[in-house]
């Protein structure tokens, strides 16, 4: 796990013509460079983190996704076994995903993060991060994230994904 992210640079980023060629094309050299040095916390690995974090790994921005989740959505089936079984089973089911995904582009660095994503989670790691995607985050969290966000500056940018049972 590797929580000591660069902070964005301006030096020029080598872009790989024969991976990116049609990204470079439609996007310009000056998308893709910022693209390159972002860094993007992704909390959610369900369905939609997943899709998320399989299209940020392919544009190639680096993601760091936490590997235990405020909320197991995708194990709710298992809601008889105690918490603490579940959320182990989420671990380990994460850092398998995460494994596959840094496979799709060598030239992103996927990581994961072992800072649990709760009400009383001391907001300070997000400052090193361009934006950050909620999936699967209870609307009292996403609204104090949303806050710890845009008091800093420049602001963090903050992509929630609504979800009806939360």
């Amino acid at each position: 796990t590797n929580t000591n992210l660069p902070v964005m640079s301006t030096e020029s980023v080598e872009i790989d013509d024969a991976l990116y060629s049609r990204q470079r094309y439609v996007l310009g050299d000056t998308a893709m460079q910022k693209m390159a040095k972002s860094h993007v916390f992704l909390s959610g690995m369900g369905g939609l983190g997943l899709e998320i974090a399989k299209n940020l790994v392919l544009a190639g921005i680096k993601i760091q996704v936490p590997l235990l989740s405020s909320k197991c959505s995708s194990l709710s089936v298992l809601s008889v076994l105690n918490e603490r079984i579940v959320k182990v089973i989420y671990f380990f089911r994460a850092e398998a995903v995460l494994q596959r995904i840094a496979e799709l582009n060598p030239y992103v660095h996927v990581t994961s993060s072992s800072i649990p994503l709760n009400e009383t989670t001391d907001l300070s790691f997000l400052d090193k991060y361009q934006c950050i995607i909620l999936t699967e985050i209870k609307l009292a969290l996403q609204k104090k994230i949303n806050d710890f966000c845009r008091s800093r500056h420049p602001p963090i940018k903050v992509i929630v994904s609504l979800n009806n049972d939360m």
